[in-house]
Order: structure tokens, then C-alpha cells, then sequence
């Protein structure tokens, strides 16, 4: 029996998306156009695998999206166990844009951050990479630590409160006074 019609136009769609989906990749930080490729052809095989099947997808390009935000995920999951001794250093890779400037300003930024992360406690730090960098849910977490939502929730309130601070001292440099050591009553 024939494929439905609808699937002859969606596999006439994956012509056109390898491509998309490497400028997907690229434009996420990928670091090689190689590992862009290879992201690009996982995708494709996934929304195959999934064709194959007979399903029927409204969108293949809006599933493929979909699917390369996964992979992409795994990718960045994948490259920060990699860099797991200095934080998420080369986790995501901020692309070059013409202005010079905008480039520099957005290093320097990744740069302090990079810096205030290193300064955090370890639980803390951690915590901010799997909750913001692979994104996974509080209740994940929750259920790995073996406690409820609502204390990682403020765990993750306390540790970005802290990288803030952190950010805000390494900003105002050694002589500010929130660096300095608290007054004391003798001092006064």
C-alpha cells in the first residue's frame, strides 16, 4: 500500500532541513561545523525513525525543531560532564558578530561569570548547571536529592542570590567595602 500523501510531502520537506538544522546548530553554539552536521544528521534520523513508524507528523519541520532541541540538550549535557572539572567552560559558545565590540562585551561577560561560578560552593554550583544550563526540572532534582520541590526551589533562590553577589564583588573590585570585612562595634 502507498504512503498517504501527506507523508510523500513531508519526506519531499526533508530535503530542505538538514540544512536548517545545521544553522540551527551553528547559531546555538556548536562548536565545529562538523559537530553541527553530525547534530543535524541525528536529528534527521529520529524524525525517520519516527516516519517510519507511520505516524503521521502535521509539521515535519516543526517536529524536527523539536527533535534538534533535544539533541542539542544532550549535546550541551554532554560537553559540560566533559568540562566538569572547570565548570561549564566551552558548554555554549557565544557566536562572533560583526560588531567587535558586542563580541568582546558578551566574552567578558561569560568571562565573569565563568570566574563567579568557580567562587560558588560546589552544591551551589552544580545545582545552577543542572537547573539552568540542562535544564532540568526542580522536580527532577527534588527527586534525586530526595527532598521536596519547594527546597530546591530555594536552594536555587540562595545559589543565584550568591552568584549575583559574587558577580557584583568581582565587578567592584578588591577595595570596594562590600569586599572588606564587616564592621564591628570596636571599629566604630
Amino acid at each position: 500500500m502507498p504512503p498517504p500523501p501527506q507523508q510523500d510531502a513531508a519526506e519531499i520537506d526533508l530535503g530542505r532541513i538538514p540544512e536548517k538544522l545545521r544553522r540551527f546548530f551553528l547559531s546555538r553554539g556548536v562548536r565545529t561545523e562538523d559537530e553541527a552536521r553530525d547534530m543535524a544528521q541525528e536529528t534527521v534520523l529520529r524524525v525517520l525513525q519516527r516516519m517510519s513508524r507511520g505516524e503521521l507528523l502535521q509539521s515535519t519541520e516543526a517536529f524536527a525543531l523539536g527533535v534538534a532541541k533535544n539533541v542539542f540538550f544532550e549535546y550541551c549535557r554532554r560537553v559540560v560532564k566533559g568540562n566538569a572539572q572547570d565548570g561549564i567552560s566551552g558548554a555554549i559558545e557565544i557566536p562572533s558578530d560583526d560588531d567587535p565590540l558586542a563580541d568582546a562585551l558578551a566574552n567578558s561577560r561569560r568571562l565573569l561569570v565563568q570566574k563567579a561560578l568557580g567562587l560558588l560552593p560546589d552544591r551551589m554550583r552544580s545545582l545552577l548547571v543542572k537547573r539552568f544550563v540542562e535544564e532540568v526540572p526542580s522536580r527532577t532534582i527534588a527527586r534525586q536529592e530526595g527532598i521536596s520541590t519547594d527546597a530546591i526551589d530555594m536552594r536555587v533562590y540562595r545559589a543565584k542570590r550568591e552568584l549575583k553577589k559574587r558577580l557584583e564583588d568581582s565587578r567592584r573590585g578588591p577595595s570596594s567595602p562590600s569586599t572588606m570585612a564587616p564592621r564591628t562595634r570596636e571599629d566604630e
